[in-house]
């Protein structure tokens, strides 16, 4: 290798130096702020939630609208993390807060009803109403009166009610139209409910096969709370509200009579013959035309819709009433959004604008119009697009309505062991119809086994 002379060797070193501190400027130029510090790096907020198919789509959108938007704008980035069904999200969280591993929680988590009691009274969950109250560009009368009161644990709004929904009676008009039935009067108690259910059965031509139920559903704790709370005023399956005054402690179906009333009804229906007792893939049964009705969420509103796409005519009604006397409506169900000290974001700064984000009239709409979910901010009933979006829908327009004539008082229960209670109410109702068991041996039967449910939860958190 030749050697440089002695003036070539210097220019070269020169030319590196000035490289070097041309690349090292051009660097800092890039990094540095306005006013020459180093910027702080993006806010990172972890949501987990249980968002899937269509709802899951709209919810990456809001989460990819704000990172564009708002978040790029203030240095905040929400990376969503979806973990499966809700109890997964339950289940994941719970494991977390009794392990005391407040770091791996994250910002945010969407829980349902199901999932309240693992976090209600834990340290590290952050109570949504304090950022409310730091926060003097935003009040909680912006929202539904009926959502704040929903996620209200002891007078204080601990989540905030994201995807809301009350439930809905899902007909097939097509079928109604068959068996003479005005298709634009769907059933307005159990009464009328077995009746029809009656005259909506179709068998095969022997008569041995049942090609299409009338109803199909077996009620649960989710149809409960509406049906039970309608009824005296406002009733509850347990004392405290329904654990949203405080840990229950008995249930009180039972003493006020509001199960054994029900109960008796829903015999009425089983005893059309027209009453198919299916727990699971009920939609799906609905869909493809073996079942003329079918109780669900206003969330399977839009699945339904484009489901069946067109091959019948889908009609929506209000929940059939227990019995004419009992008007008070339905419950807000559906999930809210929990907020948790896991020692990132300084006093939840970025998480709370994500949250104001999704809680924007705009934000609602998009979410109303795309999942089915009703809007929780009440400036949302007034935009044009949103009266014009009804308009085009009519059947949206059915929960809303339905949840205006409701009492907010009837609330979803917050109780331990909610899965076991769920189906131990599934199962003895099934019992009761399939094996001819009196309303009164039941509601003792559920009685005893949920109670027993809630003293052995007060026994494995003795302070």
């Amino acid at each position: 290798m030749p050697k440089l002379s002695h003036k070539r060797t210097k220019l070269l070193c020169i030319i590196i130096i000035v490289v070097l501190a041309t690349g090292t400027l051009f660097a800092t130029g890039k990094s540095e702020a306005k006013d020459g510090s180093q910027p702080s790096l993006p806010t990172e907020v972890t949501f987990w939630h249980y968002s899937s198919g269509l709802l899951g789509q709209a919810m990456t959108h809001l989460i990819n609208e704000f990172n564009a938007t708002i978040g790029l704008d203030q240095g905040i980035v929400v990376r969503e993390v979806y973990q499966g069904k809700a109890t997964d999200v339950a289940t994941k969280l719970r494991a977390n807060l009794q392990a005391n591993r407040a770091k791996e929680l994250p910002d945010l988590a969407q829980l349902d009803a199901t999932g309240v009691m693992d976090v209600r009274d834990s340290s590290a969950m952050v109570p949504v109403e304090t950022l409310v109250d730091n926060d003097h560009f935003f009040s909680l009368n912006e929202l539904q009166p009926g959502t704040v009161l929903s996620m209200t644990y002891k007078g204080t709004m601990i989540g905030m009610p994201f995807n809301a929904s009350t439930i809905l009676l899902y007909y097939n008009k097509d079928a109604f139209k068959e068996a003479g039935l005005d298709p634009s009067v769907p059933p307005k108690t159990l009464q009328e409910l077995a009746v029809y259910s009656r005259r909506l059965v179709k068998k095969s031509a022997d008569g041995k096969n049942i090609e299409r139920y009338g109803f199909m559903g077996v009620p649960t704790t989710y149809e409960l709370v509406s049906w039970i709370g309608q009824q005296n005023g406002v009733s509850y399956l347990t004392d405290q509200s329904n654990g949203h005054d405080g840990d229950p402690t008995k249930v009180v179906f039972d003493s006020d009579g509001t199960m054994a009333t029900f109960l008796d009804a829903w015999r009425g229906v089983y005893e059309s013959g027209g009453l198919g007792n299916y727990t699971s893939d009920v939609r799906q049964q609905f869909i493809a035309g073996k079942t003329a009705m079918f109780v669900a969420s206003t969330s399977s509103l839009t699945t339904v819709i484009e489901a069946i796409g067109g091959r019948f005519e889908l009609g929506v009604g209000p929940l059939p009433q227990v019995n004419e006397e009992a008007t008070s409506g339905v419950n807000i169900g559906g999930g809210a959004i929990f907020v948790f000290d896991n020692g990132n974001d300084p006093q939840k700064k970025g998480t709370w604008e994500f949250l104001k984000f999704l809680m924007s009239a705009e934000s609602q709409l998009y979410w109303h119009q795309q999942t089915g979910y009703f809007p929780v901010n009440m400036g949302t009933y007034s935009m044009l697009e949103f009266k014009e979006h009804l308009e085009k829908n009519p059947l949206f327009r059915v929960p809303i309505d339905q949840l205006q004539a409701s009492d907010p008082r009837i609330q979803s229960v917050w109780w331990p062991n909610s899965y076991q209670a769920y189906f131990e109410i599934q199962n003895s109702i099934i019992k009761m119809l399939e094996k001819n068991i009196s309303t009164q041996e039941t509601v003792k039967k559920l009685a005893t086994t949920l109670n027993q449910y809630i003293a052995d939860y007060h026994k494995m958190n003795q302070q």
